[in-house]
């Protein structure tokens, strides 16, 4: 008999998926049934296994202004409005998750799933770096209505059948929560190729922007060159030291592992794939985000970064930040642990 697992994940970035991927692809088996439910279509090359795609989501995580502000306001009304009939959508998702037969409910990071998947009497895990319960806190506790809001959510993390809090993570003192190593794809380092295909010359630096999987203005056309550079980023730009990566058409840890340094925001997939394959970050930082002390620490102790300012980025200032940066002593890359650690809890649930 066939198990199927519903994978549940946040469309908030693709942080979430590059967590969850390496764990369904490591307890794949043919006896397994894999249904992918998500916001996002799922990026190409993290699943390495079959799997049917529910196009949908039951959480949004944190209203957007662009890739690292967060708009307070609309957030807090979301959540308001979501909250209002919270009782009828656990009834109604319970429903549907029996509907579907699911053994097992695997969630990164929505919670709605996991309190519905208790009253289903369906094991749960959620396996993630952060919760939206915390971060909610952070951004909107001064808001109407966010005590209750925030006990509901608390309560549908802490109904999960297993909490598995994804080193680096925020403390989430508060859930019974199973401390794990790293997750993350150890990409594969295709320079020659790259040079090869964009008729590169060899020696040249290769530096890659990506500010993950939102939307953030950046004046490309603008910045001025710099000897010895060639830059691969998100669009088409139509100067001949830039590429679009999507030309390049390679898995996104295949680009990070290729390149000499990597121009980011702090986000758990970038920093933890940058240092599992040794490349050195630039980051833009983003203030007010729960999460980036305890993943700048992390990636000092495992990697290399520095910091750039958000005038210096836009104006491509980054010659010196760069120098400096590749000038700083290599570290041991870090190994994902946490892979087949979530992998052997996930197994023990489902037998």
């Amino acid at each position: 008999m066939r198990r199927r697992i519903l994978v549940d994940i946040s469309a908030h970035g693709y942080g979430h998926v590059a967590q969850t991927a390496p764990v369904v692809n490591a307890i794949f088996r043919r006896d397994l049934e894999i249904f992918v439910r998500s916001g996002n279509a799922v990026p190409g090359g993290r699943f390495e296994c079959s799997f049917d795609w529910i196009k949908g989501s039951v959480d949004f995580g944190m209203k957007m202004k662009n890739a690292v502000d967060v708009d307070a306001d609309e957030t807090a009304s979301s959540y308001l409005q979501f909250h209002e009939n919270w009782e009828k959508r656990l009834e109604n998702e319970a429903k549907w998750l029996e509907s579907m037969d699911f053994d097992l409910v695997l969630c990164n990071a929505p919670y709605l799933p996991l309190k519905a998947a208790s009253l289903a009497g369906i094991p749960s895990v959620s396996l993630c770096s952060l919760n939206w319960a915390d971060l909610y806190r952070h951004y909107c506790s001064a808001f109407a209505g966010a005590g209750g809001i925030i006990a509901e959510m608390v309560d549908a993390y802490e109904s999960a059948s297993v909490f598995l809090k994804i080193e680096p993570a925020l403390p989430m003192d508060w859930a019974k929560a199973e401390k794990i190593g790293p997750i993350g794809i150890a990409g594969k380092d295709r320079r020659g190729e790259i040079e090869e295909k964009m008729g590169l010359r060899a020696g040249k630096k290769l530096g890659l922007v990506s500010m993950g999987g939102m939307a953030f203005p950046i004046p490309f056309a603008q910045w001025p060159s710099m000897a010895g550079v060639h830059w691969l980023v998100p669009e088409e730009v139509g100067r001949p030291d830039m590429t679009s990566f999507g030309r390049v058409g390679m898995p996104f840890p295949d680009l990070i592992a290729s390149s000499d340094f990597f121009v980011t925001k702090p986000g758990y997939g970038s920093f933890v794939e940058a240092a599992i394959s040794g490349t050195p970050v630039l980051y833009l930082s983003r203030r007010d985000w729960p999460e980036e002390p305890c993943l700048v620490s992390w990636l000092n102790e495992n990697g290399r970064c520095l910091e750039v300012n958000r005038a210096a980025l836009e104006k491509g200032a980054l010659m010196d930040s760069m120098e400096s940066l590749l000038a700083m002593p290599e570290k041991p890359a870090p190994f994902p642990t946490g892979i087949d650690q979530a992998a052997d809890i996930l197994e023990a649930l489902l037998t």
